[in-house]
């Protein structure tokens, strides 16, 4: 049913966006109404640069929502800038129900935009950039100066409640998470954005979880260990830095640049296309741990980039690759989920079952049983998240 729903969602997006380009006139030679650039003696940056661009007037520039259509509802992606004066964009006319924008802020990076171009097909592509967007799918933000209230704690005693409240106060706008460089080895200048649906998807308990929520477990976990005093034995990988979207070069230089921090265990959470698996690497030991819900085998990508990555990192710490053992790739005995959405929350609850069980060695031995993991356990993991959540927010 999930597939199902995945593909009817893709065909309509997609005869969505044709609706939109197939209207829009072919590029012709309009000039755009320019207003010279200061002599800065600066040049620009490339034809998508939004802050060297001479285009329509900017002045009329004012802060905006930016959101795309997903299923039935809006779903906010980016905060931006709209020009409501501007009549061109990139050399094209813009129709009635278009306005010109700029994306100032990503929420949703990986989100496809309403409107593609030939070089911009996600948030991610639009960042700092000019872009034409739907105008019913543009809102306008109330200017905080005037519209300041005062922030009402959540309470951290029913956290799954309190993700409720938080995921009506998200809607306008997404809790911002400072990058951890501490976790994930290495810093970031974007931050992790949690937004209204992200949270929702929690609260609720019976939908698939979204990269934000497990990056948020990682730094979780990365804190649990720290009091547990076992900071040395456990590192984390941001799931991000692996994702199968990354090309291989990405993905193996992240790699290695982790496997070099001189943990006994590394966790990677990984996504393969919507659904979780959790990889537990020893570089000391030489063997990488896979745990699937669906007891599918490892991506044969993610194979090759660990492979890649570990006889990179022997060899920068001066270790010879040509006796070493290939790494021993295992699948483990482990719990099967029972529905079609429980897989983040399996990620989760091995992560915390081997850290607070403090598990290095004798993996077989500990993890011998397919029976789905209980539901007691699986609540427990989603009020420590709602619980983690909600303190981040409070501080925030």
């Amino acid at each position: 049913m999930q597939e199902l729903r995945a593909e009817v969602r893709a065909e309509f997006q997609m005869l969505y966006q044709e609706q939109f380009q197939s209207m829009r006139p072919m590029q012709s030679p309009i000039e755009e109404h320019v207003v010279p650039p200061p002599p800065t003696g600066r040049s620009g940056k490339g034809s998508c640069s939004a802050s060297a661009i001479p285009e329509d007037d900017m002045d009329d520039g004012s802060p905006c929502l930016l959101y795309i259509l997903e299923e039935d509802e809006m779903v906010l992606v980016a905060r931006g800038t709209e020009f409501r004066s501007a009549t061109v964009c990139h050399g094209m006319q813009l129709l009635e129900d278009e306005v010109k924008v700029s994306v100032d802020e990503m929420i949703m990076p990986d989100a496809s935009v309403p409107l593609s171009t030939e070089e911009i097909f996600t948030v991610e592509q639009a960042y700092k950039s000019f872009i034409t967007w739907p105008k019913f799918l543009v809102k306008p933000v109330s200017d905080p100066s005037t519209q300041e209230q005062q922030k009402i704690p959540l309470s951290e005693d029913d956290p799954l409640s309190s993700l409720h409240l938080l995921a009506d106060i998200l809607d306008d706008k997404p809790l911002e998470v400072q990058y951890d460089a501490n976790v994930f080895g290495h810093g970031s200048e974007v931050p992790i954005y949690l937004n209204s649906q992200d949270v929702r998807e929690l609260a609720s308990g019976t939908q698939e979880l979204n990269i934000s929520i497990i990056q948020l477990w990682t730094m979780y976990m990365s804190g649990v260990t720290n009091k547990l005093g076992r900071s040395d034995d456990y590192g984390f990988i941001d799931p991000q830095d692996i994702h199968e979207s990354n090309d291989f070069d990405h993905i193996n230089m992240r790699m290695i640049s982790s496997f070099r921090r001189g943990k006994k265990i590394y966790f990677l959470p990984y996504i393969s296309g919507r659904h979780w698996q959790l990889l537990v690497m020893s570089v000391q030991d030489n063997y990488a741990l896979w745990f699937c819900s669906l007891h599918r085998p490892p991506p044969t990508q993610l194979r090759q980039a660990i492979d890649c990555s570990i006889s990179a990192s022997m060899m920068m710490d001066g270790r010879s690759i040509v006796k070493s053992r290939k790494i021993a790739w295992i699948s483990l005995k482990c719990n099967r989920q029972n529905g079609s959405y429980e897989c983040g929350y399996y990620v989760m609850y091995w992560m915390t079952h081997i850290v607070r069980s403090h598990i290095t060695r004798s993996w077989e031995t500990r993890f011998k049983t397919t029976t789905p993991v209980p539901e007691k356990s699986l609540l427990f993991i989603r009020n420590a998240a709602a619980k983690y959540i909600v303190r981040l927010y409070n501080s925030s």
